[in-house]
């Protein structure tokens, strides 16, 4: 049973000060205080509550955590980076569809307005209007004045 300050309890878990202080004013670390009030933490209580921080000098089985640890993070980074690789794939091949698409609702566009310009031109004939057959018809009394 031994008794650290808060200090030596925030290098033995990993934690920052505040950290450890927080725990202990909400009641989920206990703690006793010495004749000159300060406050001393068990190491069995901060194991239970944090957990203890390996060092390399603790052991080859630190050692080997450690290596397994960074031999993790690496094949992560390595995942990460082949997705972010997809994605910029994927990003590239979906502007240049975005972009050829734009081109031909451009060309559409334009030969719409040239259409449409080429026919106010008067150079399309236009469309002759047809009589109809009210317009041929005329009062019967009109006939008697010719």
């Amino acid at each position: 049973m031994a008794l650290v300050g808060l200090s030596e309890a925030a290098r033995l878990t990993g934690k920052a000060h505040t950290t450890i202080h927080r725990a202990m004013k909400a009641g989920r670390l206990s703690f006793t205080l010495d004749g000159t009030g300060e406050r001393q933490i068990d190491t069995t209580e901060l194991a239970r509550v944090f957990g203890l921080k390996t060092t390399n000098g603790a052991g080859s089985g630190a050692i080997a955590s450690d290596v397994q640890w960074n031999a993790t993070h690496v094949r992560e980074v390595e995942l990460l980076t082949q997705q972010l690789a997809d994605r910029d794939t994927t990003i590239r091949d979906l502007r240049s569809r975005l972009d050829a698409e734009a081109e031909e609702r451009r060309r559409v566009q334009e030969r719409l307005t040239a259409l449409l310009t080429h026919r106010q031109a008067g150079s399309v004939p236009a469309v002759q209007k047809v009589e109809t057959v009210s317009d041929l018809r005329r009062p019967w009394w009109r006939g008697w004045f010719r």
